[in-house]
């Protein structure tokens, strides 16, 4: 695995603190000053947001049938349980961007961008492909009572998740989830943003393909939206007159590169034994395996 990775910043609009561009650009500070200054002159130049709606309605028509096929598939179903959501074709040019950096490594191999009319290849780009769960278990040198491991992977969304209706003879009711392999666009308040998606976004776009089918969700809450984390564009940035945007990514002006140190995802599980009273509610609380 390559050790470090290249990092495209957006810094037209209210930096956060990263530790990471601080220490890269700690040998540069006058440089790194006057590109944030012709980043803001950038933005400056750009006209006011204008409401647009990022979903494609005739394209969508066009290609019902093979969005319907993709409808009726489970995956997708359990995926977004309890939201409002469908499939379209998505403009984007129109989606705004709530994440400030991107992050590119050393890939193997690249699956080749679709031309843009080759609407079954491009649903095999947003809806078709699966995330890995690849993962490392080691076990804690320091654990002396119970049980203490961890899992350690390239993959920054790997998760565990607790297996739904589980059978009654499962031992461990836990699966580890690679993340959403799906192309997200989210409407929230009048505005289109990419909810998931940017580095497939980026290469689309940089091949000149801006039409792609997308799982699109009527977010209700930023929540759903999925702007939450303290690493995101806040929604004062989010809902200001010149918004970041998902094609800003492309534009020199406007983005900062550097390198980083490549990170892991790293879940620790520690598994205690102990002995309690038995309490008659307990027979009602969780299922029994």
């Amino acid at each position: 695995m390559r050790s470090k990775v290249d990092v495209y910043e957006l810094i037209a609009w209210e930096l956060d603190q990263y530790s990471y561009r601080d220490s890269a650009m700690a040998l540069r500070r006058e440089e790194f000053a006057k590109e944030v200054v012709r980043a803001h002159k950038r933005l400056a130049e750009r006209d006011r947001h204008a409401g647009c709606n990022a979903l494609l309605a005739d394209e969508s028509k066009g290609i019902h049938h093979l969005l319907d096929q993709c409808m009726q598939r489970s995956d997708l179903q359990a995926e977004y349980t309890g939201l409002d959501w469908t499939l379209g074709v998505v403009d984007l040019h129109h989606l705004l961007a709530f994440q400030r950096r991107l992050a590119f490594g050393a890939t193997r191999h690249i699956s080749p961008i679709p031309e843009p009319d080759d609407w079954p290849q491009l649903i095999s780009v947003s809806l078709g492909l699966q995330r890995g769960t690849e993962h490392h278990l080691v076990p804690s040198r320091n654990a002396t009572d119970g049980l203490d491991f961890t899992l350690h992977s390239n993959n920054p969304d790997l998760q565990l998740r607790l297996i739904r209706n589980a059978a009654p003879n499962c031992y461990l009711p836990v699966s580890v989830y690679g993340g959403s392999p799906f192309f997200e666009v989210a409407e929230f308040r009048g505005r289109w943003f990419l909810r998931d998606g940017y580095h497939r976004a980026y290469r689309l776009l940089q091949r000149g393909v801006h039409r792609i089918p997308a799982v699109v969700i009527y977010a209700r809450s930023i929540g759903e939206l999925g702007a939450t984390e303290p690493w995101f564009f806040g929604e004062e940035q989010l809902f200001s007159d010149r918004p970041p945007r998902v094609l800003d990514f492309l534009d020199e002006k406007l983005v900062l590169r550097y390198e980083r140190t490549a990170l892991r995802k790293v879940i620790r599980i520690c598994v205690e034994e102990s002995l309690e009273a038995f309490d008659e509610s307990d027979e009602v609380q969780g299922e029994e395996i």
